[in-house]
């Protein structure tokens, strides 16, 4: 009666033509081994010769008798038997002739053979490369295509949903002929389809591990063993996991399987708002309302500081994968809730991942669809234009493979979790705008050097030559003494450059705007040539003109046409903190506001907007408490810029 059962369990090996050891065993006879040469024919005459004709012996003679004994005598003769011919049994220990013998025996010897030559080692396992074309949504593939597909029994359903189709669950050698040259035509041989399609799953676990195959090793690193394999206990814990919940080294054993996220899962599994991991919301909390454990550990143990933790994607740590922390920083950043995958996909966003690396975990996907590609990943290409564009400046199709890659907003735009209520886009550098005789030693110490400040030009704003400078052409060491100040690429290139190193055509619309407003254009831009507001005091300026300042990141102090060195003496602790920032032991700091400015050339008081003053010009009610740099433009009168912009609208 002939019964079916699965290949994974009684299938013929895929291998068995392959590796076949033949073993030649002795036949034993009256408890006697007999070599191939001893079989014996039962079909033969029985022996003629009469059993005394045998001579037997008791004492070893001096020369080989006529006619062999019966059985060995019971003492060794005194001097070893010379023949010339090989022996018929196997010796029990190798033999003392330098030469080799001329033929081989027919059985094996009963010790290891001896070797100084290694044996030659098995095949070292390598992942084979990837057919992309399997991964291309069915709607996009040509026609010829989806009719190769359909010869594998592909639908516009199965095709799109990983494993769908039963064809999957075959291996290479259980399609039929006509399916193979189908699968061909794909790009598909025996190793591709078998690792990308079948996933090894319709060989025989003694298979798995062949000298060809290799696989062995990721399916038990992954929990599996011959009962489960054969369905006689229950699949490993590893098989109900998500993508994500695997650990570091289940998901790298899948990976050499051909399994990434999407394989894996084979249904899309997302958190809500659509991230394929849990957000972890603490991250994007504000340095000073962290638990004092967390932020202590942040601070200690990761190197963060209130900016850099503020800035997202700022922090140098954040730069790094999981892979590269040392284990005292492994340790730090799982007491606060962190593993492997949350930071890779939330902090670092896999962007120290080499492209070698992304194609392994099937990242690369996602990353090619924002325009990356190995050559612009390593930097031997421009970067795509997606990396230049906001969030909001990004496709819907963007969006959602930047989702894949846990970006949102908030992170995408690296914004500054800051609360910041003032009337500058970004919160006011605290450092920055601190007399020289303020500052620390240390903090001197970062200024005057790669920075070349003395105290003269630090108090003396727009005097510095590093000030001309945009972030973009600070060198490294200049950024990083620029972050430990207080001042990254958005503070540095407002409230320092205040853009003018930059392009007019590559200026965002509302700073564009706000030159517009103050007189610049185009060629004005171009030829450097400062418009006649920039002669006036701040005091002088119209409110609109100081509103639009403010975009810019200029306010009374630091104004071109203010020209006054900075006093320590006239400046409070709560005046120099700026807008929206906050002390050292978490409390927002409380500014005055509406000081009254000497404007003796007019005999008026000008309508001053306070440096200090923590209150916004946004209509009330119109910004949200803890909205970061969320920065809303305060509300300009529409018969102030009916006027201001009348000229070029």
């Amino acid at each position: 009666m002939a019964i079916q059962l699965s290949r994974r369990i009684l299938g013929q090996s895929k291998m068995s033509r392959l590796f076949i050891t033949l073993w030649v065993l002795p036949t034993i006879v009256d408890g006697q081994p007999q070599t191939q040469g001893d079989i014996i024919d039962s079909t033969s005459p029985p022996t003629t010769s009469p059993v005394n004709d045998i001579i037997d012996t008791s004492t070893p003679t001096t020369s080989p008798t006529v006619t062999p004994s019966l059985r060995p005598s019971s003492l060794p003769s005194s001097i070893p038997t010379l023949s010339q011919a090989p022996s018929r049994e196997p010796t029990d220990r190798p033999s003392s002739s330098a030469t080799p013998s001329q033929n081989p025996s027919n059985v094996p010897s009963m010790s290891p053979t001896l070797s100084f030559t290694p044996s030659a080692a098995p095949i070292q396992y390598s992942r084979p490369t990837r057919v992309d074309i399997r991964y291309v949504p069915w709607n996009e593939l040509d026609p010829e295509t989806q009719k190769i597909a359909m010869n594998l029994d592909y639908t516009n359903t199965t095709w799109n949903k990983y494993g769908a189709n039963p064809i999957e669950e075959s291996s290479w050698e259980d399609l039929t002929s006509e399916q193979t040259s189908n699968a061909s035509l794909l790009g598909y041989d025996m190793k591709s389809w078998d690792c990308w399609i079948n996933h090894y799953e319709g060989y025989r676990w003694i298979d798995m591990g062949q000298p060809f195959i290799q696989v062995l090793q990721w399916f038990t690193s992954l929990g599996w063993d011959i009962q489960s394999w054969t369905g006689k206990k229950e699949a490993p814990e590893s098989d109900f996991k998500t993508w994500y919940e695997l650990t570091s080294e289940e998901r790298f054993s899948a990976a050499q399987l051909c399994y990434f996220r999407m394989t894996w899962n084979e249904v899309e599994v997302f958190t809500n708002g659509g991230f394929p991991i849990m957000k972890p919301d603490f991250r994007f909390d504000h340095w000073w309302k962290l638990d004092d454990e967390v932020r202590e550990i942040a601070d200690k143990s990761l190197k963060y500081s209130e900016l850099t933790w503020n800035v997202l994607g700022l922090g140098a740590v954040e730069a790094r994968d999981w892979m590269r922390f040392t284990s005292s920083e492994v340790e730090a950043a799982e007491s606060i809730g962190w593993n492997q995958a949350t930071w890779d996909c939330w902090i670092n966003h896999f962007r120290s991942y080499s492209w070698e690396n992304l194609v392994f975990y099937g990242l690369d996907f996602e990353y090619a669809a924002l325009g990356w590609t190995e050559f612009s990943w390593d930097g031997s290409a421009d970067a795509p234009s997606s990396s230049d564009r906001s969030w909001d400046e990004l496709s819907e199709d963007e969006k959602d493979h930047a989702t894949k890659l846990c970006y949102f907003e908030d992170n995408w735009d690296m914004i500054d979790i800051t609360p910041n209520n003032g009337k500058f886009p970004y919160p006011k550098p605290k450092s920055r705008f601190s007399p020289w005789n303020e500052l620390s030693d240390d903090e001197k110490e970062i200024a005057a050097e790669s920075l070349q400040y003395s105290g003269k030009t630090w108090n003396s704003y727009g005097v510095a030559e590093i000030e001309s400078k945009g972030w973009d052409e600070l060198t490294p060491l200049q950024q990083s003494d620029a972050i430990r100040l207080g001042l990254y690429e958005r503070t540095w290139d407002c409230f320092q450059n205040h853009y003018h190193s930059k392009r007019w055509i590559s200026l965002e619309g509302e700073v564009r705007d706000a030159f517009r407003v103050l007189g610049w254009d185009e060629n004005g831009w171009a030829a450097n040539f400062r418009p006649p507001s920039y002669e006036n005091k701040w005091g002088r300026l119209s409110e609109m003109e100081q509103t639009f300042a403010n975009r810019i990141c200029y306010f009374e102090d630091n104004w071109p046409g203010q020209a006054e060195e900075v006093k320590a003496e006239n400046k409070t602790d709560a005046s120099v903190a700026g807008d929206g920032v906050f002390d050292e032991d978490g409390t927002e700091v409380e500014t005055g506001g509406n000081e009254e400015q000497d404007t003796s050339e007019t005999g008026e008081k000008g309508n001053q907007i306070d440096s200090g003053s923590s209150e916004s010009n946004t209509p009330s009610g119109t910004q949200e408490e803890n909205s970061g740099s969320k920065w809303v433009s305060p509300a300009v009168p529409a018969t102030l810029l009916m006027t201001a912009f009348g000229a070029w609208l």
